[in-house]
């Protein structure tokens, strides 16, 4: 009998040896550098289409995963956001920029779905470093000459940092490797321009917000 059993207990041990193993590689404390691309507008510009710019997303963070299932991510990233805007004066269309730079702390809660796949869900605090507009901004068509007028004029007073929501998915590879793509979704107005509030009030159109997306790739260090 003790020949019998000595195997199955054998056996026994090396799975649960070999789970335990797993389970520690799946956890722990990671630090790791992203960096990536953004696709931000502004919801609600009172003049001008609103279109999506292209950006740079990059920075670092720190993963705390307890378990096989969930992780604490809070980030520090750079990030070009601002709109693309396409206007017409006196018939010409026009197309300017407004290019805002961020640097962003979301703090994600991570669900693993399996052992790479995860949701991503949680708040970012937006602290708004420099802000820009360039580009064509009107039309002159009198005696004087024809052509487009055209800026390249600090407007950061015009704005101010912001609290969205990010909501997005992952996959975190066992070599360190990581991908994300992301929905940030801003929830507070970000317009610090007192006569575009003033319109804002009197027409009833709400407020100034950042939209976008974020895809990035990273790279963890430390423990697995």
């Amino acid at each position: 009998m003790r020949n019998t059993y000595l195997p199955t207990l054998l056996a026994g041990a090396l799975a649960l040896s070999s789970l335990s193993t797993a389970q520690a590689q799946q956890t722990g404390v990671q630090f790791g550098a992203k960096a990536g691309m953004s696709l931000a507008l502004l919801d609600g510009l009172i003049n001008g289409d609103a279109q999506f710019k292209s950006g740079l997303a990059a920075g670092a963070f720190v993963r705390w995963r307890p378990s096989a299932r969930i992780a604490i991510q809070p980030e520090l990233v750079f990030s070009q956001q601002g709109t693309d805007v396409s206007n017409s004066y006196a018939g010409n269309p026009a197309k300017s920029q407004i290019k805002l730079s961020y640097l962003n702390v979301p703090v994600l809660l991570k669900i693993y779905l399996g052992n790479v796949v995860n949701l991503q869900v949680g708040p970012q605090v937006g602290l708004l470093l420099s802000g820009r507009r360039t580009g064509q901004v009107g039309y002159s068509s009198g005696s004087s000459g024809n052509g487009y007028i055209t800026t390249d004029e600090d407007v950061a007073k015009n704005y101010r940092g912001d609290l969205a929501l990010c909501g997005g998915l992952g996959v975190d590879l066992k070599n360190g490797l990581l991908f994300s793509a992301r929905l940030n979704y801003g929830l507070t107005d970000i317009n610090n321009n007192e006569a575009d509030k003033t319109a804002r009030e009197y027409l009833g159109i709400g407020g100034l917000h950042n939209r976008g997306f974020e895809f990035a790739l990273g790279y963890a260090f430390g423990s697995k």
